[in-house]
């Protein structure tokens, strides 16, 4: 798909094969959803990583494209629409990326469950703050810099990113991340 035609068709257009149903629903007041696959968590932790580490894709790269394959979603939007998000958003240490790359899968796949855009923000945002705020306790930060204690900003931080803290660190929050994700996914 163009970036065009995702522009003029919106997220429905991103849906093909087994996800066109989750991503056209439209649920009206009182009419359930059709039931929908949940990821297991292991296996979506298990294809984060195998985009995160020997890809060498980045944090918000891995997660996306693990949460749209188990959703069934194509395409050329993905992964690079999360690279900006790369290193807490433009190597800035800010939010972790393995967060903002789940905050995307949410939207695409939660969003358009509600047919109102009120209705569908609230959803979208009460979901990806119980994800957060699960990430912060448990690692006592969303902040990249103080997870992975690297300034991406310069040439050896991310040389260090790459070399050693990547598998040996940030491989643990990306594998938490995604089973998070994947519970948040299982219970909309």
């Amino acid at each position: 798909m163009r970036r065009r035609e995702f522009l003029t068709t919106g997220v429905t257009g991103l849906a093909a094969g087994p996800a066109l149903w989750l991503l056209g629903a439209k649920v009206s007041a009182g009419e359930d959803a059709a039931p929908r696959p949940s990821p297991d968590p292991a296996r979506l932790a298990e294809a984060t990583i195998a985009h995160f580490l020997p890809e060498e894709r980045t944090c918000c790269e891995s997660i996306l494209m693990a949460g749209c394959q188990a959703l069934g979603i194509e395409s050329e939007l993905v992964p690079d629409i999360a690279l900006g998000l790369a290193g807490g958003i433009g190597l800035q240490g800010r939010t972790c990326g393995a967060v903002t790359g789940a905050a995307l899968v949410l939207g695409i796949a939660l969003g358009p469950l509600e047919p109102e855009h009120p209705k569908r923000l609230l959803r979208v945002c009460e979901a990806v703050q119980a994800l957060s705020k699960e990430f912060e306790e448990r690692f006592g930060t969303l902040e990249c810099r103080k997870l992975c204690g690297l300034d991406l900003s310069t040439p050896e931080g991310r040389k260090t990113l790459k070399e050693r803290v990547k598998a040996q660190t940030c491989r643990n929050y990306m594998e938490a991340c995604a089973r998070m994700l994947a519970q948040r996914l299982g219970a909309a």
